[in-house]
Parts: C-alpha cells; sequence; structure tokens
C-alpha cells in the first residue's frame, strides 16, 4: 500500500489555528456559566443529550488513538493509506470534531455543541485543505490518486482497508492520549456547572437548548 501523513502546514498556522479554537471555547464557557439549561439533567432529554455527548468524547478519544497506531512517529515521512487513513485523509481531525460536540452537548446544550463542533470542523478543514496541497506537492501523483478516491474529511467507512501490522512511536500514543484525555475533563466540569446552577451560584441570564 501507499504510505501517507496528516502534517501540519506550518508552525505559525498550527498556532493560528490552536489560538482560534481556544478563543472560541473560553467564549463557550463565558456563555456556559451565564446560561440556563431547559433540559436538566434530571430530565429524560438533558440525561440522553449528556449520555450523546459522552459517547461522541468516547469516540473521539478511541478514534484518535487508532488513527495514531497508524501515523504516529510518520508523520513527515510516509503516506498512510490504510486503516482510519483508508476512510479519511484526516482522521484526527475528524475524531476532534466529534469530541469538540461532544463537549457541548456534555453541558446539556445543542446550541453550544454546534458552536463548538461548527468552528472546529470550520478550522480544520480549512487546515486540511492547506495540508492537502503540501502533501500533492510532495507525493505527487501517488497522493493525487489517494486524494480522488478517499475524502478530506468526512469518513466513507465503504472505502475501509486494513494493512499490514501498523507501527507507531509509544511517546506518540502517549501524547495522543494525553491529549485525548482533556476531552473527558468535560464530563466533571459539567457536573460541577450542573451543580452550581442548582444551587444558585451562577447566574442564567440566557436559554441555551
Amino acid at each position: 500500500m501507499s504510505w501517507n501523513i496528516e502534517p501540519r502546514a506550518g508552525y505559525v498556522s498550527q498556532i493560528r489555528r490552536i489560538a482560534i479554537i481556544r478563543l472560541v471555547a473560553l467564549a463557550m464557557i463565558a456563555l456556559i456559566l451565564v446560561s440556563h439549561d431547559p433540559w436538566t439533567a434530571h430530565s429524560f432529554a438533558g440525561a440522553t443529550i449528556r449520555a450523546a455527548g459522552l459517547c461522541l468524547i468516547m469516540a473521539a478519544i478511541i478514534g484518535r488513538l487508532w488513527s495514531t497506531l497508524y501515523i504516529g512517529g510518520r508523520k513527515n515521512t510516509r503516506l498512510v493509506t490504510t486503516g482510519p487513513y483508508s476512510i479519511t485523509r484526516n482522521p484526527l481531525y475528524c475524531f476532534s470534531i466529534l469530541g469538540a460536540a461532544g463537549i457541548g452537548l456534555m453541558f446539556g446544550s445543542l446550541v453550544i455543541a454546534a458552536i463548538l463542533g461548527g468552528s472546529t470542523a470550520s478550522v480544520l478543514h480549512a487546515a486540511a485543505r492547506s495540508e492537502a496541497a503540501l502533501l500533492g506537492r510532495h507525493f505527487g501523483a501517488r497522493y493525487g490518486a489517494y486524494a480522488a478516491r478517499v475524502p478530506l474529511l468526512w469518513p466513507r467507512p465503504s472505502l475501509y482497508q486494513d494493512g499490514d501490522a501498523p507501527s507507531f512511536q509509544p511517546q506518540a500514543l502517549r501524547r495522543t492520549l494525553r491529549d485525548g484525555l482533556l476531552f473527558l475533563l468535560a464530563v466533571p466540569a459539567a457536573e460541577l456547572v450542573g451543580q452550581a446552577k442548582e444551587a444558585g451560584l451562577l447566574p442564567q441570564f440566557i436559554a441555551l437548548f
């Protein structure tokens, strides 16, 4: 099979993307702290929304680890087209978007989930397009054939192909696990915010569905 990576379009662009996502996240935190949740955690709707959020977060963590098994330590040297990279050219980005939406759902808000997921998708889609251009110049026709078959971001499961046993660097897997576990911080954070609102410790100016 061909080889592949999910490279970054330069250090400056990476810092800029991270800064944008962090700014959006900070704005959402401020909105969450002053909003009213119409679906309380004790209602069926509230419990269902939060359960869906937890499922998306777990999918993001597992998916990012799965992707790292194929790409870890080879980002700038090979073109990987098997495993998760056979159904999307950017599985790490795809799973990160799911995790961002899951965080919003953990706070019981479809609006927050849409804003977090949508803004993350917008930033990472632009990054993926920029990186695709770099890969095209680096790998030439091999990447062109791969790109013609496999979607840039949103996966197409029917394309799935497995290859030889993947190899990776343990430190890459540890780094991905550490980063992925940050998504899980939304679980205790949502519980604490919910309890603070029930106790009247936080203002609730805006109703967010």
